[in-house]
């Protein structure tokens, strides 16, 4: 086995650095995606070796947070293609940053995860870019590759469904029988 040339490890290290304050942010919007932790953590990966691969071919840096939130995105989608997943068990992971006095309960962290995943993709995406990670209306029309009219439309309906979702005689998608 060869040793990985210094100059290339160094290259990694600086953009894992230049990468480290928007990681936590990434993993929240493809976890909520996706459906799983587990999972958006792989598109997460992904999407950050798309990035440092396509950052080698460009002579500078673009904005990066809207260029990887971009990537992400893009990276999740095919993830959800990719597996033709409708609906997926959604695996909680308790951020081990999270003090122990804010009293997370796994079981509402699954719950949370369930409401996005029984969302479509675009209302799931601008619901979790809007309220989640609080980007504007432009950044997440860059980011899901579509309009401000349809990122609002998608919005609204996101919300409408998650507060219904909400209401106490709503049986969760998992707990639904099965139709033919």
């Amino acid at each position: 086995m060869t040793a990985i040339p210094p100059e290339l490890s160094a290259a990694r290290d600086r953009f894992l650095a230049l990468v480290a304050d928007l990681r936590p942010d990434l993993h929240r919007y493809c976890s909520r995606l996706v459906g799983s932790a587990i999972d958006g953590e792989d598109v997460v990966q992904e999407a950050l070796a798309k990035a440092y691969y396509a950052m080698s071919l460009s002579p500078e840096l673009p904005p990066l947070r809207p260029w990887l939130l971009r990537i992400a995105h893009n990276t999740a989608i095919d993830f959800l293609r990719r597996y033709e997943r409708r609906f997926v068990e959604p695996v909680a992971h308790i951020d081990e940053r999270v003090a122990a006095a804010d009293e997370v309960r796994p079981d509402v962290v699954r719950a949370a995860l369930s409401s996005f995943v029984a969302l479509p993709v675009l209302q799931r995406s601008a619901v979790i870019l809007k309220d989640v990670l609080d980007l504007s209306l432009d950044e997440i029309a860059h980011t899901t590759g579509t309009t401000v009219p349809a990122v609002k439309a998608a919005l609204n309906r996101g919300r409408t469904s998650l507060r219904e979702r909400a209401r106490e005689d709503v049986v969760p998608w998992r707990d639904r029988p099965e139709t033919s």
